[in-house]
């Protein structure tokens, strides 16, 4: 079947609920790390090199694609209801849930890991620690993951701004008409180039680490734009959907053997060294090769209308704001616990992803939140003979 441009694309809706779900298994993953992040609830008892290589495959590619598809729908849509429009349905969309959950859903994201750092990692007396956990909760700790939606408003004002008719005519005609095409290997190359610079000049580390502050990081605002922009030029030349589709299998073998190589250098102790601009060259290739070869599974496979699929997509966002407390409460509960220690990430994941499905559907789905998060939604009326 040909994709085209005046059908709802709705594999890439699904794609987007796809690389939110992820997240939670980022999340749930982390505490069971050989070398977990800093200040995240670490399980000494337990630690897997799995859970590094699923953190590894996962970050390098996530939230770049969620950029990217972000990208692809703001121009879709601010072509199809105009500016003032786009506005208002972002501001209900975006604006107000990242607002509402910084007061009502961030406090009790942030209690669990404040809990571990002052009752178990620092082992402070009791009332020392309470007093530090006091104090701390009503102070500025992050935005936590809801980051993702500050910068996402962000690149929405940038592409609000350079789409207004006087900067328009300040932008040279051939970047105006510049496009890319994915489906092309020489072009996607082309622009792996163009991420590893970026990669190259603004980060140290082989991979892009998140940025929660208030004040948005220039070297982020660069490279996730850069998925934000790649998007909104997949929109504009949306007949390479078709092409992107075809190169599935070659951009997710190539993307996942490169991750599986540059994973036994950068993590495993195998003593193999790679030179620093080679790591992140190559970070860049697996990035672009795994962001378009899920992009084209997706397309390719799952571009059918589903109740399945949309339920689970109307779901994905109260799921992924509400996780994370969740998650970290779970992953500190289990530890020196009796749970066998190969069943704590799993269990981590299906309590998290049950209590997320579960009040999503009693509270949220058909009440205003819901009609917030992703539109009003009826409930199904049975009728028995």
């Amino acid at each position: 079947m040909t994709i085209k441009e005046d059908k709802r694309i709705y594999g890439l809706d699904a794609l987007r609920a796809m690389a939110m779900l992820l997240g939670i298994v980022l999340h749930a993953a982390i505490a069971y790390k050989v070398f977990p992040n800093p200040t995240w609830p670490a399980d000494d008892t337990y630690h897997s090199y799995w859970y590094d290589g699923a953190y590894w495959m996962i970050h390098t590619f996530r939230m770049q694609l969620f950029y990217l598809v972000a990208g692809f729908f703001a121009r879709m849509l601010y072509l199809k209801i105009g500016e003032k429009d786009f506005i208002s349905h972002r501001i209900k969309r975006i604006a107000i849930p990242f607002a509402g959950s910084l007061i009502f859903i961030l406090p009790f994201t942030i209690a669990p890991f404040l809990y571990y750092k002052y009752f178990i990692a620092e082992q402070l007396s009791y009332t020392d620690a309470m007093a530090h956990f006091r104090v701390q909760m009503f102070r500025w700790n992050g935005m936590a993951h809801l980051w993702f939606l500050y910068y996402l408003m962000i690149f929405y004002c940038g592409m609000l701004l350079l789409l207004h008719r006087r900067i328009q005519n300040l932008i040279p005609a051939v970047l105006l008409k510049w496009s890319f095409n994915f489906g092309k290997i020489e072009q996607l190359l082309l622009a792996t180039l163009m991420l590893a610079g970026i990669h190259l000049l603004f980060f140290e580390g082989p991979v892009v680490e998140v940025s929660t502050g208030i004040f948005p990081k220039i070297s982020h605002l660069l490279y996730y734009g850069f998925f934000f922009i790649l998007g909104y030029y997949v929109h504009k030349n949306s007949g390479q959907l078709e092409l992107i589709a075809r190169r599935t299998g070659l951009y997710l073998l190539t993307g996942t053997c490169i991750a599986l190589a540059l994973f036994s250098v950068v993590v495993l102790p195998t003593g193999i060294t790679l030179s620093p601009v080679l790591v992140k060259a190559g970070v860049a290739l697996q990035t672009m090769l795994l962001t378009f070869g899920v992009m084209g599974f997706f397309l390719r496979y799952l571009n059918r209308q589903n109740d399945t699929f949309r339920y689970i997509s109307d779901a994905a966002y109260w799921l992924y704001l509400v996780h994370l407390a969740v998650v970290a409460g779970l992953q500190i509960a289990f530890l020196h616990s009796p749970v066998p220690g190969a069943c704590r990430f799993f269990l981590v994941l299906l309590i998290t992803t049950g209590f997320g499905i579960g009040t999503y559907h009693l509270f949220i789905r058909y009440s205003f939140i819901g009609s917030i998060l992703h539109g009003p939604r009826m409930r199904r009326k049975y009728v028995i003979n």
